[in-house]
């Protein structure tokens, strides 16, 4: 609905999302930001603002833009995202417009090959594009006035050897998604209020009866995640690799870390799991970051789901980053019993 507001009154025009709505409808709609933008103001070409009792505003409405983020539904999949007028994300294939032939220029088809690599590649894009057609006012920053975002790196290659990940070989980790741990037993998830250990108790408090908690707790603390990865990470400063700083390997040693099949150690330093460093060589002095990540595999695109494994607060820390966050990012399998596990791909700390 459309109409001439108040002029004598202060008004903020809100509209929920589709996206919202199915939120709200599945009772999992949860406001945690909000953000304000001048998109729909009218400035004259002197960038002066022009008086709002010269002109008719109308409600706002649900524009392509608003999408900045896919959503995943319980299983995983996405809910659709129309990427443009002629193509669009269902469940984790990516649908595009068929030949400019007359009978065909309606439908879609599902993309493979290099038109799929094509368009998973422009994904990015499209959502940066609707991010800054949001217009969001914001504060400029003293700092980095130009609010740049560099990384030292834009990339990063792992490769599976015989000890590494795996300290007895990869062919040893296979097992049945019924043997995994589920959602209430994973030490990933112990922390979470949803999945802490509730025995039942008397109306007076006292305790109903004898509980045993079986969950894994083991990621509550730091000293356990750090063994858990190895310590060599947390050691080194620098990436592996390059040859700056005094407390980095000889030439030989980087060499055989990088293509060696063994679990490095020497002086206390473990290397358990292979890790990659970057660094934040220009960003807000807020450092505010939007992270999503994809996979693609044989024509497939799958948004990996990121647990919040809480923060951490390391005094000793050698580099001074005394304060740790730590996500895990992977994919969420329903066993025999139809119950959700999460398998843990890597490991993701800020700090």
């Amino acid at each position: 609905m459309a109409g001439i507001l108040d002029k004598k009154t202060r008004f903020i025009d809100l509209v929920v999302t589709q996206e919202g709505k199915r939120q709200i409808a599945s009772g999992k709609l949860r406001v945690e930001y909000a953000s304000a933008t001048d998109m729909h103001a009218y400035y004259d070409k002197s960038e002066n603002y022009d008086d709002a009792t010269n002109n008719i505003y109308f409600e706002a409405m649900e524009r392509p833009e608003n999408s900045i983020v896919l959503e995943t539904d319980d299983s995983g999949k996405l809910i659709q995202f129309d990427m443009s007028p002629t193509g669009s994300i269902i469940g984790d294939k990516i649908f595009n417009k068929e030949d400019q032939i007359p009978e065909n220029i309606h439908q879609l088809k599902i993309s493979t090959g290099s038109q799929f690599a094509s368009l998973a590649n422009d994904l990015p894009n499209i959502f940066i594009k609707n991010f800054r057609k949001n217009h969001f006012i914001a504060t400029q920053e003293s700092i980095n006035v130009e609010n740049e975002f560099e990384l030292s790196n834009t990339s990063a290659n792992f490769f599976i050897r015989n000890s590494i990940p795996f300290e007895n070989g990869a062919k040893n980790q296979i097992i049945n998604v019924n043997d995994a741990e589920p959602f209430f037993l994973d030490k990933k998830l112990s922390h979470l209020p949803n999945f802490a250990f509730l025995p039942p108790i008397n109306e007076d408090g006292t305790s109903y009866g004898e509980y045993e908690d079986y969950r894994s707790t083991q990621n509550g603390s730091w000293e356990n995640i750090v063994e858990e990865l190895g310590n060599k990470a947390f050691i080194d400063r620098l990436a592996p690799g390059s040859l700056k700083g005094a407390d980095f390997e000889s030439r030989k040693q980087i060499l055989q870390n990088l293509i060696g099949d063994y679990d490095y150690q020497e002086n206390n330093v473990t290397l358990k799991k292979e890790y990659k460093i970057f660094e934040f060589s220009k960003t807000s002095q807020s450092n505010n970051i939007l992270i999503q990540i994809y996979e693609n595999h044989l024509d497939k695109f799958k948004k990996l789901d990121v647990i919040d494994g809480g923060s951490f607060f390391v005094k000793d820390d050698q580099n001074r980053n005394v304060e740790k966050r730590v996500f895990y990012v992977g994919k969420i399998y329903f066993d025999d019993f139809n119950t959700p596990t999460f398998v843990n791909l890597f490991t993701l700390i800020f700090e």
